[in-house]
């Protein structure tokens, strides 16, 4: 069995983003310009160990995990990745990277009140 993966383009917009952030964030903190390209990378190398376990997974798929949407987090939990499977006639499978959450963002966004704190916060 084959697994084939394809990324929407609203996956690439918000990995690009993801990884502006992170890049910006870090280079803004630390000032320096190897942390910032390593923070990107690791991101990076976050979802290639996705794909690399997705690719293990449905080499012998469990029969409710053989279609559908489904999730995944990545970075310890920090972002999570959407995904649809679809069986091919043949008994590959097309996987397509939908979407990714900002875990911490999305609860800021649910919760505001619960901001993070910094240590330039004066209140």
């Amino acid at each position: 069995m084959a697994v084939h993966f394809q990324q929407s383009s609203q996956f690439e917009g918000i990995r690009s983003q993801i990884e502006q952030h992170l890049f910006d964030s870090v280079l803004e903190i630390e000032k320096n310009m190897d942390l910032a390209l390593q923070s990107v990378d690791q991101f990076a190398k976050s979802i290639d160990r996705l794909l690399d376990t997705l690719d293990q997974m449905y080499q012998t798929p469990e029969p409710k995990d053989s279609l559908g949407e489904k999730s995944f987090p990545i970075r310890e939990g920090r972002y999570r990745v959407y995904y649809k499977v679809l069986p091919r006639n043949d008994g590959d499978f097309d996987i397509t990277l939908l979407d990714i959450d900002d875990n911490k963002q999305s609860n800021l966004d649910r919760f505001p009140s619960h901001r993070i704190i910094t240590f330039d916060d004066e209140t």
